[in-house]
């Protein structure tokens, strides 16, 4: 009885403490996993060093916000000062071009409107619109190019078109554009060596002679005094020529410089001055 009584004090001392039925191993890990358990309790942050923490990041962020701010302020009034001063306004204006131009410097600048008072980003900002009522204003100006040169300074760069021709009206002589317009400015007497257009409008039957004319040689084109439209109702593109030789030509203005580059070997058979009809085939008669 007395052995059985000591069998089962031992399984209730075992079953108080179950730390005593590990293995020394067992025991050892356990212990383990505790201590690590103390350790990651302890290394936990509290609110009390967090806040420290947290004060700095509020005041980097602070700090940040601050000068983000000053620098707008300042960007702005720096732009308000330079609109404010002389230095936003124009100082020079010039005029350039790649040939020789048949227009003055005022012309050019009253043509683009622009004035040493007006302010240099407004000129920038609308200078492909200015450039464009340039081409409108003045006929012969072909095309036109704005630029800002050393901060203040306009440069107005032009292309003109080409003077091919006079044309008379009334006792005025008005200069003819490659393009087929005829520029507003006039002169009483003829300032140059082209040829003079005498009846035409400005349209397609100007432009067509334009291009006509273009392609004779210049030993022909130089022999031309004076071109007048004379349309009829069998050839509607009827022209009259008056030659510095004294000789007259009739022509269609569509076959113009196809017939007319024979004109020098039939005026050289000619023997007294006379007309040479290029209408319908060519032949000549004396006045």
């Amino acid at each position: 009885m007395a052995k059985k009584k000591l069998k089962r004090s031992k399984k209730a001392t075992s079953a108080e403490d179950p730390a005593s039925a590990l293995t020394p191993w067992e025991a050892y890990q356990q212990q383990q996993q505790q201590s690590q358990k103390k350790q990651k309790a302890r290394s936990k942050p509290t609110i009390e060093h967090k806040l420290p923490r947290l004060r700095e990041l509020r005041h980097k962020h602070l700090v940040r916000r601050l000068a983000l701010l000053l620098t707008v302020l300042v960007m702005i009034l720096v732009v308000a000062g330079y609109f404010v001063s002389p230095l936003s306004q124009i100082n020079l204006i010039s005029v350039s071009s790649n040939q020789q131009s048949p227009l003055s410097e005022q012309t050019v600048i009253d043509a683009s409107g622009i004035q040493t008072k007006d302010s240099v980003v407004d000129v920038l900002l609308h200078r492909h619109s200015i450039a464009k009522n340039m081409t409108t204003r003045e006929p012969k100006i072909k095309s036109a190019t704005i630029s800002i040169r050393h901060l203040r300074n306009v440069e107005l760069k032009i292309k003109t078109y080409k003077t091919v021709g006079l044309m008379v009206r009334g006792s005025r002589y008005y200069p003819i554009l490659e393009n087929g317009m005829i520029a507003k400015d006039s002169t009483a007497q003829p300032t140059s060596n082209h040829s003079v257009y005498s009846h035409f409008k400005s349209g397609k039957k100007l432009q067509l002679m334009i291009k006509q004319y273009n392609k004779l040689p210049a030993a022909v084109r130089n022999s031309i005094s004076e071109i007048r439209f004379t349309p009829t109702k069998l050839n509607p593109e009827r022209i009259h020529l008056y030659m510095n030789d004294g000789n007259q030509v009739y022509a269609t203005i569509s076959t113009f410089a196809k017939k007319m580059q024979y004109y020098p070997s039939i005026a050289k058979e000619m023997q007294k001055k006379g007309t040479v009809n290029l209408e319908v085939g060519a032949y000549s008669y004396p006045f």
